[in-house]
Protein backbone atom coordinates (compact mmCIF):
# COMPACT_ATOMS: atom_id res chain seq x y z
CA UNK A 1 0.00 0.00 0.00
CA UNK A 2 1.36 3.43 -0.90
CA UNK A 3 1.97 6.10 1.72
CA UNK A 4 -0.77 8.23 0.15
CA UNK A 5 -3.29 5.41 0.58
CA UNK A 6 -2.13 4.82 4.17
CA UNK A 7 -2.52 8.51 5.06
CA UNK A 8 -5.97 8.60 3.46
CA UNK A 9 -7.03 5.53 5.44
CA UNK A 10 -5.70 7.07 8.67
CA UNK A 11 -7.49 10.35 7.91
CA UNK A 12 -10.88 8.62 7.67
CA UNK A 13 -10.17 6.42 10.71
CA UNK A 14 -9.26 9.43 12.86
CA UNK A 15 -12.20 11.43 11.45
CA UNK A 16 -14.59 8.67 12.51
CA UNK A 17 -13.07 8.87 15.99
CA UNK A 18 -13.23 12.70 15.95
CA UNK A 19 -9.57 12.52 16.99
CA UNK A 20 -8.47 15.98 15.91
CA UNK A 21 -5.06 15.65 17.57
CA UNK A 22 -4.16 12.70 15.34
CA UNK A 23 -5.81 14.31 12.30
CA UNK A 24 -3.57 17.37 12.78
CA UNK A 25 -0.45 15.18 12.67
CA UNK A 26 -1.37 14.11 9.12
CA UNK A 27 -1.19 17.68 7.73
CA UNK A 28 1.78 19.88 6.94
CA UNK A 29 1.81 23.37 8.45
CA UNK A 30 0.86 24.94 5.10
CA UNK A 31 -1.72 22.39 3.93
CA UNK A 32 -4.88 23.58 2.22
CA UNK A 33 -8.46 22.30 2.31
CA UNK A 34 -11.37 23.07 0.01
CA UNK A 35 -14.98 21.98 0.37
CA UNK A 36 -17.82 23.06 -1.89
CA UNK A 37 -19.99 23.45 1.22
CA UNK A 38 -17.48 24.89 3.71
CA UNK A 39 -15.08 26.91 1.58
CA UNK A 40 -11.29 27.22 1.46
CA UNK A 41 -8.91 26.91 4.42
CA UNK A 42 -5.17 27.64 4.38
CA UNK A 43 -2.82 26.18 7.00
CA UNK A 44 -3.10 23.31 9.44
CA UNK A 45 -4.38 25.54 12.26
CA UNK A 46 -7.31 26.83 10.16
CA UNK A 47 -8.12 23.35 8.85
CA UNK A 48 -8.22 21.89 12.36
CA UNK A 49 -10.30 24.85 13.63
CA UNK A 50 -12.83 24.21 10.84
CA UNK A 51 -12.88 20.48 11.58
CA UNK A 52 -13.27 21.12 15.31
CA UNK A 53 -16.30 23.29 14.57
CA UNK A 54 -17.72 20.68 12.15
CA UNK A 55 -17.31 17.76 14.57
CA UNK A 56 -18.80 19.78 17.45
CA UNK A 57 -22.11 20.07 15.55
CA UNK A 58 -22.72 16.31 15.81
CA UNK A 59 -23.37 13.93 18.66
CA UNK A 60 -22.41 11.10 16.31
CA UNK A 61 -20.84 11.01 12.85
CA UNK A 62 -19.40 8.35 10.59
CA UNK A 63 -17.87 8.15 7.12
CA UNK A 64 -17.76 4.98 5.05
CA UNK A 65 -15.23 4.75 2.24
CA UNK A 66 -17.23 3.32 -0.65
CA UNK A 67 -14.35 3.35 -3.15
CA UNK A 68 -10.72 4.46 -3.11
CA UNK A 69 -8.36 4.88 -6.05
CA UNK A 70 -4.85 6.24 -6.37
CA UNK A 71 -5.55 8.12 -9.60
CA UNK A 72 -1.89 9.11 -9.93
CA UNK A 73 1.12 9.00 -7.67
CA UNK A 74 0.24 10.71 -4.35
CA UNK A 75 -3.30 11.65 -5.45
CA UNK A 76 -6.13 9.67 -3.87
CA UNK A 77 -9.78 9.82 -4.93
CA UNK A 78 -12.32 8.62 -2.38
CA UNK A 79 -16.03 8.09 -2.82
CA UNK A 80 -17.66 8.23 0.61
CA UNK A 81 -20.97 8.05 2.43
CA UNK A 82 -21.54 10.20 5.51
CA UNK A 83 -24.09 9.83 8.27
CA UNK A 84 -24.30 12.24 11.15
CA UNK A 85 -26.68 12.86 14.01
CA UNK A 86 -26.65 16.53 14.95
CA UNK A 87 -26.91 17.85 18.48
CA UNK A 88 -30.66 18.40 18.00
CA UNK A 89 -31.11 14.80 16.82
CA UNK A 90 -31.62 15.45 13.11
CA UNK A 91 -29.96 12.95 10.78
CA UNK A 92 -27.76 13.86 7.81
CA UNK A 93 -26.99 11.36 5.07
CA UNK A 94 -24.92 12.25 2.04
CA UNK A 95 -22.45 10.87 -0.43
CA UNK A 96 -19.48 12.65 -1.88
CA UNK A 97 -16.07 12.55 -3.48
CA UNK A 98 -12.83 13.67 -1.87
CA UNK A 99 -9.35 14.09 -3.28
CA UNK A 100 -6.31 13.87 -1.01
CA UNK A 101 -2.90 15.04 -2.26
CA UNK A 102 0.18 13.86 -0.39
CA UNK A 103 3.72 15.24 -0.46
CA UNK A 104 6.74 14.97 1.80
CA UNK A 105 4.96 12.28 3.82
CA UNK A 106 1.98 14.46 4.82
CA UNK A 107 -1.38 15.58 3.46
CA UNK A 108 -0.82 18.75 1.45
CA UNK A 109 -4.34 19.34 0.14
CA UNK A 110 -7.86 17.97 0.46
CA UNK A 111 -10.67 18.84 -1.93
CA UNK A 112 -14.22 17.74 -1.09
CA UNK A 113 -17.09 17.82 -3.54
CA UNK A 114 -15.26 18.30 -6.81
Amino acid sequence: MSLALELSEQYFLYSNQSNLTLIAKLFSADSTYYSTSLGFFVGKENIIAMQTDFHSQYQKLHWVVDDVTEIKSNVIEIEFSFKGISLDGSVSNRQGREHILVGDGLIQHIAVGL
